[in-house]
């Protein structure tokens, strides 16, 4: 006989190039996380190696896991990832047959879909405030270390959302207005190629402030005298106190660029359901995100007419709960406890 749902624990895995973070969650009605721990990927040859270990922590070890869901930083096939910057493979069927729970390898971003469902009123902060359809498709993208990118749509048999994962973050840019195609110019010809990624994650925006400071000196001689490239944290501080102006136009590029590609999104899957942005940049850009810009390149204003008045009907949301991929990750390996 199985535990009620207020007794399953569960193992939550957020594994990239750097750390892999191993957490243990109580589910119910309010999930608790238990123990959680990061393990240094170059202290270990193999990813089992950190399992191995997490399993051992006393407060691990008292009641362990039915379940895991692991969302790694790369794709997934047949439920195991070779992972790109480390000599590492994630291997559900393995690590199952090891440890006698099931275990779940998703993508990094398909577990920050699944958590989109149990986000709490104070996790989002609406950008378009339309009327959300129930069932409707959803979609969401996310700015950081790179553009992550998935599509949830609504499982009849289920009767919950399942997420399709993708890499249209890779996707040529498609430039708007003179600067942007100034921009997109600057970074083919330093890159060979400028795609939606190099102008949308945390180094986009620091490659957005350096385009802007190739402008003539004599144009803007106080911004432009004594200015050097900068960090995405060193911009996006600057932007939001105020300090600097070049980073704010840099910002202000930057989030306009996001909210054109949350409205092809949103366009591309009629998600009625909303459009929600994650990743830890836009949060903190909240006081610029007032200002507009973000808005301005979701609804296409300049676009056609009839798409205009499609997004206008479309709900935007700023996700501002950093754990959501954590929280995805924890409902997918619930559902796991319950087959």
């Amino acid at each position: 006989m199985r535990n009620s749902a207020s007794n399953h624990v569960v193992l939550v895995g957020d594994i990239g190039g750097t750390n892999a973070r191993l957490s243990a969650w109580r589910t119910g009605p309010k999930k608790e996380e238990i123990f959680a721990k990061t393990y240094p990927t170059a202290s270990y040859g193999t990813f089992e190696e950190v399992v191995a270990e997490f399993l051992k922590e006393p407060m691990v070890a008292k009641k362990r896991p039915e379940a895991a869901a692991l969302a790694v930083a790369g794709a997934v096939v047949r439920n195991r990832c070779a992972m790109t910057n480390i000599n590492w493979i994630v291997d559900g069927p393995s690590l199952q047959k090891d440890h006698g729970f099931r275990v779940q390898v998703l993508n990094d971003f398909e577990a920050v879909g699944y958590g989109i469902p149990a986000l709490e009123e104070g996790d989002i902060v609406p950008i378009n405030c339309a009327i959300e359809q129930p069932m409707a498709p959803k979609m969401v993208m996310g700015p950081g270390t790179g553009l992550g990118a998935a599509q949830l749509m609504w499982d009849p048999k289920a009767g919950s959302y399942h997420v399709w994962p993708g890499e249209g973050s890779h996707s040529t840019f498609a430039p708007r207005g003179w600067k942007q195609v100034a921009l997109a110019d600057y970074v083919t010809h330093k890159y060979g190629h400028c795609e939606i990624e190099q102008v949308a994650c945390g180094s986009g925006l620091a490659l957005i402030y350096e385009f802007l400071l190739t402008d003539e000196v004599g144009n803007r001689p106080d911004q432009l005298r004594d200015a050097r490239p900068k960090a995405a944290a060193e911009i996006s501080a600057a932007a939001i106190d105020g300090s600097d102006i070049i980073a704010v136009e840099a910002a202000d590029m930057f989030l306009n660029i996001i909210g054109a590609e949350a409205g092809a999104m949103g366009l591309r899957g009629l998600a009625k359901g909303g459009v929600y942005i994650a990743g830890g940049i836009t949060p903190k850009l909240m006081k610029r995100v007032q200002h507009g810009a973000l808005l301005d390149g979701y609804l296409m204003k300049k676009g056609r007419k009839k798409f205009h008045d499609i997004l206008v009907r479309t709900p935007l949301y700023v996700i501002t709960n950093e754990s959501v991929g954590k929280i995805g990750a924890c409902e997918v390996a619930l559902k796991l406890t319950k087959m």
